[in-house]
């Protein structure tokens, strides 16, 4: 699903939509534009949403005023409810807002599952949204924290082709802990379909050991290398 901006002359992409699409960074940019001039979306430096369970209640567009200076509008919804000058100046270059294809609801997504594949619990996201260089291509910056203060892994994602740049240790896992986190152990819960089949193919595998094993004087045991038995 797309949604074109008139306001932003840009189109940005839902991947998921698990809140009310006011509270996305799309609904963001185009509250904070409106009545900031018509250039407003080529003088975006940074957008940032704090405790995102998983959208922000609020968040905050800083951009270039007509005369050189630097603005914060907090974004509630669709309304903005606060605005003040600030003399600190984000790093980076103006966003290209016409290259955004990943909106915040789509960035959750991503960020989910990457966590989920590293097995990494959390219950808030804080976001970010700046310019990668000069010629202002856009970057999200996902942080994942579990409890106040506990940051448990960051993801920075390209908003213009939802590529995964970089991912934190945390949630660099290796192909072979994903397939392994894939099956349930012996005594845990069936997670999926595929893990019951799964299962039932080890324990197959295990009882004709067993038979073999048995069949052979060996006992009645799965080890691939029995001991022989005694005379």
């Amino acid at each position: 699903m797309k949604i074109f901006l008139s306001s932003l002359s840009a189109s940005i992409v839902l991947i998921a939509a698990p809140v009310h699409a006011s509270d996305t960074a799309y609904n963001a940019l185009r509250a904070a534009c409106i009545g900031q001039g018509r250039d407003a979306q080529n003088r975006v430096i940074e957008l940032s949403g704090m405790q995102g369970k998983p959208q922000p209640g609020v968040w905050k567009v800083t951009l270039e005023d007509s005369k050189g200076g630097i603005i914060e509008l907090d974004v509630q919804g669709n309304r903005v409810v606060g605005k003040r000058s600030s003399s600190i100046r984000p790093s980076g270059s103006k966003l290209n807002i016409s290259v955004i294809q990943l909106d915040s609801d789509g960035v959750f997504s991503i960020a989910n599952d990457e966590a989920v594949k590293a097995g990494v619990g959390f219950d808030r996201v804080n976001y970010t949204l700046t310019a990668a260089n000069q010629s202002g291509l856009p970057t999200w910056t996902v942080e994942l924290f579990d409890g106040p203060v506990n940051r448990v892994g960051t993801l920075k994602i390209g908003a213009d082709n939802a590529f995964i740049l970089e991912r934190s240790p945390e949630l660099a896992v290796s192909e072979s802990q994903k397939r392994d986190r894939r099956w349930s152990k012996p005594g845990e819960p069936v997670k999926s379909v595929p893990d019951a089949f799964h299962r039932f193919g080890l324990f197959g595998k295990s009882t004709g050991y067993k038979l073999k094993n048995w069949a052979n004087g060996y006992g009645w045991t799965d080890d691939k290398n029995p001991t022989p038995p005694s005379e």
